[in-house]
Parts: C-alpha cells; structure tokens; sequence
C-alpha cells in the first residue's frame, strides 16, 4: 500500500541563480515571488548590545547546531559585531522557546529560530499560530532527512522495516522529538505508506535522547538529518536505510542510501529553517536584519555551512518570507489534517 498523494513538496530546494533571479521553490512557487535589490533604501537601525537567538530544542539537536553556525558566521565575519549567543528554551514542542520571544515584543535583541515544530505545534495542539505573530526575517535553509537504525538491526532496508511491521501492530517503534514534530510526521507518513502501525516514542527537545533511544536498543529506528547520522554512520554505530528526499542525494558518503520512494514506500519529508523576531519589531531593525542576513548567505562560511551540515541554501529575505512562511504552514496544515494529527 503506497500513499501517493505527495503531503508537501518540500524536497524542491530554492534556486538563488543572482540578487535578481526568481527562486524556484514547491512551497512558494505558486506567489510568483522574486528575490530581488530594494526599489529604494530603506532607515536601517541596528540593535545595542548583545542579541540572543532563542531555540526550542537540546543543544546539539539540528536546530541548536544550525543557529549557534549563523552566529558564528555572522560575528566572525563581523557582519554584525554585537556579541550573538543562542539560548535553549526547551519544553512544550517549542511552546516554551516561542512564549518568550512572544512576550518581548519589539525587543530588538532577540532573535526566534523557525523550524518544522514551530508550524507543527499550534496545529496538532489546538493552539494559536505563533509563526504568524512573530517577525520574519529570512527562510534559510533545507536539509533531507535519513531513516537510521543500528547497526547491527535485522532490517536492511525500509522495505525490511515495513515488512516486519506488518506482521505484528506496533512491533517496531521509532523514537523523534515531541508529538506534532518532523519526527512524529515522518512516522505517521510510514505508517500511512507502508500500511502499518508504529509505536512513537517522543522526547521533548529531541537531540541526544532520541539518538540515545536507538542505540541504547529502545527503538528500532529514528529520523535524523545527515549532520546528526554522519558521526553515527561512520563510527559504525548506525545504518541509514532510506533517504527521504526526491532523489538520491549527491554526496559521496550519501549516494548509496536508497530513497523511499524506491523501495516501494512513498514517503517524501525534509526541514525548512529560518528565523524571526518578535511581534512588532520595528520595521527599520527588519531592514537592518535583512541586509545581514543577505550579506551571511553570499559568504563563504555560509557555503562552508552547507556542505559540512548537508545543507541546501534557501534563503528569502525579509521581505518575501512572511508568504513563504505562510505556504509551508499551510502545507503542514494539510499533512497533518490528513493524518488526522491536526485538532484545528
């Protein structure tokens, strides 16, 4: 049994071709948009002081890592010379993370990372949308997603997985971050292709204890991004056995793993991540942040960035990211009622 219907096509990556070319992007493409130099300058006023970049998950998770590099890059690079530290606010599938910078309003120095479970959330929880209360400043990045199991598993593929678990309900699990998120959604989407039932074990925050689950012999598998699976998969500890992506992906260490798709199981999942302020940021310290943020993406830390955490660049500045947030979301809107996940 395949699920065909496609839940979001987030596996188009943006095209950035010139400061004037139009991105190609599944989610977005549909408004036309064009990334493109300002008609007009615009008042630009820069924060004083020290700036934290708030983030609901572990350290060490994807979306500590991928935030403490834009930090890094950022001050390094001294596009901007205020000191830049990211700050863990775990708990509630983000909820925690986004309440504070929803109680900051107009705080000029705090930043919000936007990842999958910030869309995800409010929906499967019934809860007001926080992404459209915050301030976009950019859409960043895409990365694809593996499903990993340990090494020493009796499930080759995931066409194996599959099968085992049709033959007994919610024999084999898979372990991901709180309910609502990637992790969870990927689950049910196998689940859905494969004609099975999975048991979910969730973990507030995700990072190290989903990984912990696995090889601690918890769980049968998890989702992880390549950054996170890499050291797992050369160290001998772990076997990827699917890619979730449209096409095999390009990277040598990476080109052998079979996607879904191909082996009968039509699943096809990645995550977006960008990043906010909070609700009534002042529209002269958005300029200032979009200028940055165009200036980071076009330096060759950034590239380095994407090639060492298995990233593809998808940067839409401030000024364009408020519709291309809204697509996404409504894409996760639809997977997730779909799934019957959504209570909204």
């Amino acid at each position: 049994m395949a699920w065909t219907r496609r839940p979001i096509d987030l596996q188009s990556a943006y095209t950035i071709v010139s400061r004037r070319a139009c991105l190609t992007f599944a989610a977005v493409a549909a408004l036309g948009l064009c990334v493109q130099a300002p008609a007009h300058a615009q008042t630009m006023t820069a924060p004083e002081g020290s700036i934290e970049i708030t983030v609901g998950s572990g350290p060490g998770a994807t979306p500590d890592v991928i935030m403490r590099r834009v930090a890094k890059i950022l001050n390094e690079d001294k596009i901007v010379t205020n000191p830049i530290v990211v700050q863990n606010r775990t708990g509630g599938g983000w909820t925690v993370a986004a309440n504070y910078v929803l109680g900051h309003p107009g705080n000029k120095n705090i930043l919000f990372g936007v990842v999958p479970t910030v869309y995800a959330t409010p929906i499967v929880q019934g809860l007001p949308n926080t992404y459209e209360k915050v301030t976009p400043l950019a859409m960043l990045a895409r990365i694809d997603l593996l499903v990993v199991v340990r090494a020493d598993s009796p499930y080759k593929t995931l066409a194996d997985f599959v099968k085992a678990a049709k033959e007994k309900e919610r024999a084999l699990s898979m372990a991901g971050a709180n309910v609502g998120s990637t992790d969870h959604i990927v689950n049910a989407l196998i689940e859905k292709a494969g004609g099975v039932k999975l048991n979910y074990v969730p973990f507030d925050g995700g990072g190290g204890q989903v990984i912990s689950s696995l090889l601690g012999g918890v769980v049968t598998a998890i989702t992880l991004p390549p950054d996170e699976a890499m050291p797992l998969l050369q160290g001998g500890k772990a076997r990827a056995i699917a890619v979730l992506s449209e096409q095999r992906l390009t990277e040598p260490s990476l080109k052998d793993i079979p996607t879904a798709r191909e082996q009968g199981v039509d699943v096809i999942w990645g995550q977006y991540y960008g990043i906010a302020g909070p609700p009534q940021l002042d529209p002269s310290v958005v300029a200032w942040w979009q200028d940055k943020f165009t200036k980071m993406v076009a330096t060759p830390a950034w590239a380095a960035m994407m090639k060492d955490m298995y990233l593809t660049s998808a940067y839409v500045p401030a000024n364009e990211a408020r519709p291309a947030m809204d697509k996404v979301y409504q894409g996760f809107a639809s997977v997730l009622s779909d799934l019957g996940l959504a209570k909204k």
